[in-house]
């Protein structure tokens, strides 16, 4: 919410300072953060790349044979 407002306000003033502000909280969240966000997202996407790996290695197997 900080990071949008000092954006909001950098573009509105052309103050070169807010955006520096805001990439740094962007990159701090990034790095500290991201796996607290999009954890469960995460787990979505390995189980549906999971699954699709199975898929295709039946598929690759049947045409094998």
């Amino acid at each position: 919410m900080i990071a949008c407002g000092l954006f909001l306000v950098g573009l509105n003033t052309n103050n070169f300072l807010y955006n520096v502000l805001t990439i740094i909280i962007a990159f701090l969240v990034y790095r500290k953060g991201y796996s607290d966000l999009f954890q469960e997202y995460d787990k979505k996407q390995d189980a549906k790349r999971e699954s699709s790996k199975q898929v295709y290695n039946a598929l690759y197997k049947s045409k094998a044979k």
